[in-house]
């Protein structure tokens, strides 16, 4: 549950730096000595991560008043868990939710509905990294050395009996 926390703070984090970082103020102006805050778009719904795999776990979060929340839901996800509030000003919930485990990879439109009005973004959902059909190659081996040690000859002749007496070199009964 601890990851899932952090994990939860981070959208959190990251939500609440979206509309800062989309605020552009113009330069032209005189500036002011306090600046004030860019006006958050409520509602709003955010996926943390938004390409997933089937059986993962992701982190909803809702831009929108408790009393508001509505239903939040999609093909894709196959349960929610309670949602808790995250954020305090401005007011944002989250929740752990699981995507199926036989859902097939494209896009899955997650809907969230605050009082009367329903926000969307899309999930992708990713196929499972699949392991190869083929064996895999095998490795070179380098050749075995055979287990027959070599002889050493005696030392200092080459062969252990001298041969006596004149080379036979067969009988000659063909001559003419």
């Amino acid at each position: 549950m601890i990851r899932y926390r952090s994990a939860l703070m981070v959208a959190v984090v990251a939500c609440g730096m979206a509309p800062a970082a989309a605020y552009a103020e113009d330069v032209s102006a005189t500036p002011t000595t306090s600046p004030s805050p860019p006006p958050m778009q409520y509602p709003f719904v955010a996926l943390s991560p938004t390409k997933s795999i089937p059986g993962e776990e992701i982190l909803v979060s809702v831009g929108c008043p408790v009393a508001d929340l509505g239903e939040v839901k999609s093909m894709a996800l196959d349960r929610i868990a309670k949602f808790e509030v995250t954020s305090e000003d401005p007011v944002i919930l989250g929740a752990v939710a699981h995507i199926g485990d036989k859902v097939r990879p494209g896009f899955y439109a997650v809907k969230a509905t605050c009082k009367t009005t329903t926000v969307t973004i899309n999930l992708e959902v990713v196929a499972l990294p699949t392991s190869s059909s083929k064996p895999p190659k095998p490795k070179p081996t380098p050749p075995k050395t055979s287990s027959v040690s070599p002889v050493k000859p005696a030392a200092g002749r080459q062969v252990s009996k001298i041969p006596v007496g004149a080379p036979q070199t067969g009988g000659g009964g063909t001559t003419f």
